[in-house]
């Protein structure tokens, strides 16, 4: 690809970001469309149900699209759900070509799209920019190939490894800056993932609070084996939230589920992970979040539900915000973990970002598998 079609499809990527917070569970995409040498016409998909980034490029470059050239950063779709395919409107606008970033992973498209195209008659390429591509919706690929979400951990820790006191006691761990930060990785999540103990300890809303910019609440997801749960939390109060227990066996269980249902609260249950467990599947609960169509799960909750889902393996990406403050004694966000098996075992976890956000310092790390780019 020359320096004039990168600067083009960048400027698609770019676009794209815009809809970092808005479009779950479609995919985050841009696209531009260049007659010339000249862009003439671009659009970024900004919340599901409404036009894809390709009919707002195609409808902002009108007579200008015939016989130019389209850069996308992801296929373009080929069937109808709450829109019409965009393969339609690429042809009915008369582009000659269209190049795009990667394939779609939705087995409804999957190559489709291009093959459409080309079949009848436009020129099709794709760049093969896997990491791009990824790095904009690593949550729509995994589900798509895995029937999984992306799990992102949320850590604040202080200088000496402790995300609380003996006590539980963490407010505030991290200055302000990262705490909005925090907030901005939450408003691009599909759903925010804790555990009742965190809802006991701190009655958090887990709301997003990020200023003018757009976003959708997410769905809260409390696990909760024993519906020790207190109705009046203030989690219930505003937004969709989930509670996920284990199957009612008993009428106090039974009249509790139904008080929840009573106040508009969803009910998952789910079986015990073996005859005396008072666990379930972690792992089968992310498939019911699948089935809700979740891409991206942010889990903020204590060592207990962080150590399940390490111990099961379904981690993707550690968030951890690293605080200059010294607690002395404290929690660890790992609980009761082997440590010389995890000593001996060869690091699992890359860098893939260090950033200072005010005081604290914010470390991104991701499961090193996905450096794959056929990975499942």
């Amino acid at each position: 690809m020359n320096f004039l079609n990168c600067v083009f499809m960048d400027r698609a990527f770019e676009l794209a970001k815009k809809g970092l917070n808005t479009t779950m569970p479609n995919p985050r995409v841009g696209c531009v469309i260049v007659a010339d040498g000249k862009i003439v016409g671009e659009g970024y998909h900004r919340w599901t149900g409404q036009d894809h980034a390709e009919v707002i490029a195609i409808k902002s470059a009108g007579e200008k699209a015939r016989n130019s050239s389209m850069y996308i950063t992801l296929e373009p779709c080929s069937f109808k759900g709450k829109t019409g395919p965009c393969t339609d409107e690429i042809l009915r606008s008369g582009i000659r070509e269209v190049i795009v970033a990667s394939k779609d992973p939705n087995p409804r498209v999957a190559g489709k799209g291009l093959a459409k195209l080309k079949k009848a008659g436009v020129s099709v390429s794709m760049r093969e920019d896997f990491k791009q591509s990824f790095e904009l919706n690593p949550g729509f690929f995994k589900r798509m190939r895995t029937g999984l979400p992306w799990v992102r951990v949320k850590i604040a820790k202080s200088l000496d490894g402790y995300i609380a006191l003996k006590s539980g006691e963490s407010k505030w761990i991290t200055g302000t800056e990262a705490r909005e930060d925090g907030h901005r990785w939450r408003a691009r999540s599909c759903c925010i993932l804790t555990g009742s103990q965190t809802i006991r300890a701190d009655n958090p809303l887990l709301t997003v609070r990020v200023g003018d910019e757009s976003f959708r609440n997410p769905i809260k997801v409390i696990v909760d084996p024993n519906l020790i749960c207190d109705i009046d939390s203030k989690v219930f109060a505003e937004g969709k939230t989930i509670l996920v227990t284990l199957n009612a066996k008993d009428s106090i269980k039974f009249d509790k589920i139904k008080a929840m249902k009573d106040k508009n609260i969803d009910v998952i249950q789910l079986p015990s992970s073996g005859p005396s467990s008072a666990r379930f599947s972690l792992k089968l609960l992310l498939m019911e979040l699948t089935e809700q169509e979740c891409n991206e799960v942010q889990v903020e909750a204590g060592p207990g539900l962080v150590t399940s889902l390490f111990e099961e393996k379904l981690i993707d990406e550690f968030l951890i915000y690293q605080s200059p403050k010294i607690l002395g004694k404290g929690l660890s966000f790992i609980d009761k973990a082997n440590e010389r098996e995890l000593l001996r075992r060869k690091s699992e976890w890359s860098f893939t970002d260090v950033s200072m956000i005010g005081d604290d310092m914010r470390m991104v790390l991701r499961n090193n598998k996905y450096d794959n780019p056929s990975f499942k």
